[in-house]
């Protein structure tokens, strides 16, 4: 792992893994659960032992901010038992489905394809699902309650994890961290939305992101305007007939907008670009749909 853990408060701990993503635990005399999961099999043992010697009692749930977070033999190094009353891996309907799609997809050509158990056989998914939104209970006495809230409408499959009363929320890449946001697959208008209700929500104090420091609602606010600036950039170019090529400038323009980040400038400036190539072409696909016949 990158660094020690960060306490973020009585019982709520956060830490970088080697790749630069964030992982979170809750933990009570009760037990733990952990928000996400390192992608590394050596790193997630890792972490399973830091919060072993963090709770008493054993992990009681993984909760996955996304499909991306995902890793199938993480997964199964620290739960090969999964379920209900053993150790649930939760995440959104859709991510299980991205997930799942995924696994038919890698199966081998065979004259009789693999059965669903038997694809499930090959690989450790999540085995509990929710739809709109769901509560994980952490202990008896004294219970901590983790809010689990769809941002599928974003980005299929994507969660944000409140732990209630503490003001911490977990947003997955819903909030840019270091790096400015990916928008491949993403639904501008969805996004906004889902941020302004983060601001709006005055017992949110702490934001944790899928990578980068722990922040505030400044990391909001600035995500907010990064979404803004691109959207309206990408519409000025489109009622102007501009090309493709066009977005180069305002690649290089939202980068400057977005200020310090980790990566190399040219390999950021390149995957801002490719995002906005993606919006750039559904906009452009929206403004020339024929109207709906009646």
């Amino acid at each position: 792992m990158e660094q020690g853990m960060r306490k973020l408060n009585e019982n709520i701990y956060v830490q970088s893994t080697s790749d630069g993503l964030n992982v979170g635990c809750v933990v009570d005399k009760d037990g733990a659960v952990s928000i996400d999961l390192p992608l590394n099999v050596d790193e997630a043992l890792q972490w399973h032992a830091q919060i072993r010697r963090l709770a008493p009692k054993p992990l009681r749930a993984i909760i996955f901010t996304s499909a991306e977070r995902v890793n199938s033999d993480a997964l199964k190094a620290l739960a090969p038992n999964l379920g209900a009353f053993g150790l649930p891996a939760i995440i959104h309907d859709a991510g299980f489905n991205q997930l799942y799609a995924a696994l038919e997809a890698s199966q081998p050509r065979m004259l009789e394809p693999l059965s669903p158990v038997q694809l499930r056989e090959r690989a450790v998914l999540p085995d509990m699902t929710y739809s709109d939104s769901a509560t994980f209970t952490l202990g008896l006495e004294n219970p901590v309650r983790i809010d689990i809230t769809s941002a599928a409408n974003y980005s299929p499959g994507s969660s944000i994890v409140l732990i209630r009363d503490t003001g911490v929320a977990f947003v997955g890449s819903l909030v840019a961290g270091n790096e400015p946001p990916f928008l491949h697959n993403a639904n501008l208008e969805a996004w906004q939305s889902l941020l302004a209700n983060l601001r709006r929500n005055r017992k949110i104090k702490v934001i944790v992101a899928a990578s980068g420091p722990v922040g505030d609602m400044a990391l909001v606010a600035r995500t907010q305007a990064y979404l803004k600036a691109a959207q309206s950039g990408i519409h000025k170019l489109v009622r102007a007939h501009k090309p493709r090529e066009s977005l180069s400038a305002l690649a290089a323009d939202l980068v400057e907008l977005f200020g310090s980040f980790t990566g190399s400038y040219d390999v950021v400036v390149r995957r801002v670009q490719s995002g906005l190539e993606y919006i750039y072409d559904m906009t452009l696909a929206q403004a020339v749909e024929p109207p709906p016949q009646e």
